[in-house]
């Protein structure tokens, strides 16, 4: 079925869409239990006479700013990544129908998936970037930035920008012959019957043809905290 997405998120809630439950990590101590048993007190050895005397270190301050140089904490991007969880929406397969050439409005999921869910969380955590490759065009880096926490939503309008943008001269020169000529002949059966479209000239969606269908990310192969993207020919 065909939905219209709205073009902002005031109106909608970014909601988890993984469950989670809630707990205390930092519980206070247990009272103290009653009828307990009288304990005794036990004396303390003597000190030991004639010990070597040993000198005291003050230990800093808790607040105290450190001035001796230490090693930085280093965040492990391989760790980082295991924990996350891509929403199954952009996870790889055909999960919705998302052609790249046309509008969101366009973009069809699944029978029984409200359209809501393009409002939840990306990724669980949640994640207030996501750095998106793409393969064969890495000059093409998909950015996806929401300080509030990334969403679906927030991803198929980044890639839809992005691969929707017109090659300057430059970018063409600097693609393989090949590729070049392909993204020509697609461009000219693309807008072969839009006039505005064919003002617009070469875009970088044209350098994917025939696979124009978002087909999911999956993780990096690299251990970075990037996504690759895939695209299919059809779903």
């Amino acid at each position: 079925m065909h939905y219209r997405m709205g073009s902002s998120s005031s109106s909608h809630s970014q909601k988890s869409w993984g469950s989670s439950s809630s707990s205390d990590h930092w519980s206070a101590s247990p009272p103290p239990i009653p009828n307990a048993p009288h304990l005794h007190p036990v004396s303390l050895p003597m000190p030991i006479t004639n010990a070597p005397h040993l000198h005291t270190v003050s230990l800093p301050h808790p607040n105290a700013h450190s001035h001796q140089s230490s090693i930085p904490h280093q965040h492990s991007s391989t760790t980082h990544s295991s924990m996350m969880v891509l929403h199954p929406l952009l996870s790889r397969g055909p999960n919705m129908m998302f052609n790249i050439t046309l509008d969101l409005a366009f973009v069809q999921l699944r029978p029984g998936c409200p359209p809501t869910r393009l409002w939840e969380f990306a990724v669980q955590p949640q994640v207030s970037r996501m750095t998106i490759t793409i393969s064969g065009l890495p000059a093409w880096t998909i950015e996806v930035v929401n300080p509030h926490g990334v969403t679906v939503n927030d991803v198929l309008l980044k890639i839809r920008e992005t691969l929707n943008r017109s090659v300057s001269s430059h970018e063409m020169q600097m693609q393989p012959p090949h590729a070049a000529s392909a993204a020509i002949d697609s461009f000219r059966a693309r807008s072969r019957a839009d006039q505005r479209e064919h003002a617009q000239g070469v875009k970088r969606l044209d350098f994917l043809s025939p696979k124009i269908f978002f087909f999911g990310l999956t993780r990096a192969r690299d251990g970075s905290d990037s996504w690759n993207i895939h695209f299919s020919q059809n779903v």
